[in-house]
């Protein structure tokens, strides 16, 4: 099986303790290559946490020219959950999004729809959703 290239957008709560310490746990599945958090201290804990080669970003928009990232957490707050994760999938990332989702049905239909033009996985991550 080969090996995915991951990608987490937020160090928080769900990037960094549920996302980036379930990875790690996984190392023949996953790989963090890169991580997006504009907070400093959290992007300096980066590489003792997923080590040196992994490279850090204060701005998700900084990586979108990467061609080797099979996987795009997208960690960030609610809020901005919509606009970044079409601005990915527009940008061809495959795209594992936390809940809340979206807002508006249209707004999920509008991401559906994104990622099928793009030729570009995407989900949305709901790990209590049957708890």
């Amino acid at each position: 099986m080969k090996q995915l290239r991951v990608a987490i957008l937020g160090q928080g709560r769900s990037g960094w303790k549920i996302h980036g310490k379930n990875f790690l746990e996984q190392p023949l599945m996953y790989k963090t290559v890169a991580v997006v958090d504009p907070i400093e201290s959290r992007r300096q804990a980066v590489k003792s946490r997923y080590g040196n080669d992994v490279d850090t970003y204060s701005d998700y928009k900084e990586m979108l020219g990467r061609k080797d990232i099979d996987l795009v957490v997208n960690a960030t707050p609610s809020h901005m959950h919509v606009e970044i994760t079409k601005d990915l999938l527009e940008n061809g990332f495959n795209v594992l999004c936390d809940k809340p989702l979206a807002r508006k049905e249209e707004e999920v239909s509008m991401l559906i729809e994104t990622a099928k033009e793009n030729n570009c996985l995407f989900t949305v991550f709901q790990q209590s959703r049957f708890a």
